[in-house]
């Protein structure tokens, strides 16, 4: 079937400065000496060329953090009166972002509680020794429908992704600016993950469920292949697979990859990452 990406819409755009920061600051996070989650990761938040990926059912979700800004895309698809499956996001307007150790606050306009449009709480950890950062979000307040957040918290992981060369060179305007091209392999990723949707039988053959696409690690070759990529997923995965004691080490998301047949029978993609 064929498929369509649309530009509905790129992201939620939250404009962060806060009172009280220093400059270049977005957000008043707690100290890790203090009691708050330790530096190394909360400078992951902001690290260049990163977005933070979840899957929510029947949508994906993602953030895209910079020095000065925040972005929240929700994509989700259809299929049109001409059987084409279209992949869109949703976007809301510019917004103020508060942060504190606990919840996110994002405001439609200014931190007046009248201007609140949603809450989240949050945490940042890593899953295993070796293993990329998480971070949970749980919607407290706010519009769910929008962006499919539950009440059970959402895994976002970080990735750095990219398209090949023969599809990030020109358009019809000039060259592709790096922030083009990134957004552009967010949409493929997208594309995959909702055009692909699938979920995993743990009772069933398993040795082909990654088939289409083998990825950095596993995190992106799920949600590449239509798969939640959460560490309860992979782990039910991972004990079909006979792999006992799934926290999700590298060495351990390498033999998941292997047994779930990550990249043998690829489908076409502009994504980058496949390994040699």
């Amino acid at each position: 079937m064929r498929n369509r990406i649309l530009c509905a819409g790129l992201s939620l755009l939250l404009a962060a400065g806060l009172a009280g920061c220093g400059a270049g600051q977005r957000v008043a996070i707690t100290p890790e000496s203090e009691g708050g989650p330790p530096e190394a990761i909360v400078a992951s938040f902001g690290a260049a060329d990163t977005f933070w990926v979840a899957a929510a059912g029947d949508r994906m979700l993602a953030f895209d953090l910079t020095d000065s800004r925040a972005e929240l895309q929700s994509f989700h698809s259809e299929t049109l009166e001409d059987g084409v499956v279209s992949v869109g996001s949703y976007r809301e307007g510019s917004s103020v972002v508060d942060w504190n150790a606990q919840e996110i606050l994002v405001y439609r306009e200014s931190r007046a509680p009248e201007n609140l449009r949603y809450r989240f709480a949050w945490s940042l950890s890593h899953e295993a020794q070796g293993a990329r950062p998480r971070l949970d979000l749980t919607l407290l307040e706010g519009d769910a429908d929008r962006f499919g957040l539950a009440e059970q918290p959402l895994s976002f992981y970080p990735l750095q992704l990219s398209l090949t060369g023969e599809t990030g060179g020109e358009t019809a305007e000039g060259a592709r600016t790096p922030g083009d091209r990134e957004q552009a392999a967010l949409n493929e990723l997208a594309r995959m993950y909702l055009t692909h949707r699938k979920e995993a039988d743990p009772a069933g053959d398993l040795s082909e469920l990654l088939m289409g696409w083998r990825g950095q690690d596993a995190t992106v070759t799920f949600l590449a292949n239509g798969l939640d990529p959460s560490l309860e997923n992979r782990a039910a995965c991972a004990a079909a697979a006979g792999i006992p004691d799934y926290t999700g080490t590298p060495e351990q998301d390498a033999a998941l990859l292997d047994a779930l047949g990550a990249g043998t029978r690829p489908w076409a993609t502009t994504l980058q990452g496949a390994e040699e």
